[in-house]
């Protein structure tokens, strides 16, 4: 009789809604989900066709997009301005349904070797709240904070866009 393997509940609940994204094409495709050393990491291709790695670790309490941003210089404006602009999210500057709630997670944002990492420290155990939450933050620095803002070039030398299509 085959050993059936127990998949931990916050594995299977944030690899849910991540398929759920994948099913409503918000990702191009999605992976199972590799564990190790208690965390599971699963890699998707999404923005510019970029290959990104979306982290669950239930025992340190957070969700995170590691290098969400590559090559970004710690202490740039750039870096600073992506803070203030991730920042807002967690505050009453935003409409309710765009915001962090406080209650829920807390906004962690990291810069080191050469990239800017993203993360929420789940507070309530409600760590699909944390994966929607933070989906949603990664989509607001492609789609807003990055095309809005004088980051052609960095688009285009650290993402790969091709120049002749890049939004000015």
């Amino acid at each position: 009789m085959a050993k059936r393997v127990q998949i931990d509940p916050h594995v299977q609940r944030v690899g849910d809604v991540l398929r759920d994204y994948a099913g409503r094409r918000v990702f191009r495709s999605i992976s199972d989900g590799d564990g190790r050393a208690g965390k599971t990491t699963f890699m998707m291709v999404w923005h510019h066709g970029r290959t990104f790695r979306f982290v669950l670790d239930p025992a340190g309490r957070t969700v995170s997009f590691p290098a969400l941003l590559p090559g970004v210089p710690t202490g740039s404006s750039m870096a600073k301005e992506l803070r203030a602009f991730l920042g807002q999210f967690a505050t009453d500057q935003v409409p309710p349904h765009r915001r962090i709630d406080s209650r829920k997670a807390s906004l962690r944002i990291v810069s080191r070797d050469g990239g800017v990492s993203v993360a929420l420290a789940v507070k309530d155990d409600d760590f699909e709240y944390a994966t929607r939450r933070l989906v949603h933050l990664a989509q607001e620095v492609y789609m807003v904070f990055l095309p809005d803002g004088p980051y052609s070039d960095y688009r285009i030398e650290k993402l790969g866009l091709d120049p002749d299509n890049v939004w000015v």
